[in-house]
């Protein structure tokens, strides 16, 4: 076993290898991905989903509350004008 490294065992040959190893430095056979060996996965994709879901979700409530202002906006009634000094 290799110190200090994760090590997993090459399905070919059976000897210890490197966990990120493409292909295995004893038989130099290619070895499948770590998925396939019942390896733990990567939830990237997960975050990658929950982090667009907030993002959207903000988006569409800045929009609804910018779409309820501007309808504020377009309902007030218009304001008389100003009065003006009068000239002295």
């Amino acid at each position: 076993m290799l110190n200090g490294m994760r090590t997993r065992t090459c399905p070919f040959c059976k000897e210890d290898i490197h966990t990120q190893a493409l292909v295995c430095r004893y038989c130099r056979r290619d070895l499948p991905p770590m998925a396939q060996q019942g390896g733990k996965t990567s939830h990237g994709w997960l975050a990658a989903i929950v982090a667009a879901g907030i993002i959207a979700s903000g988006a569409a409530f800045l929009a609804a509350e910018f779409l309820r202002e501007r309808k504020n906006w377009l309902t007030e009634p218009a304001r008389p004008p100003e009065p003006q000094n009068p000239p002295d």
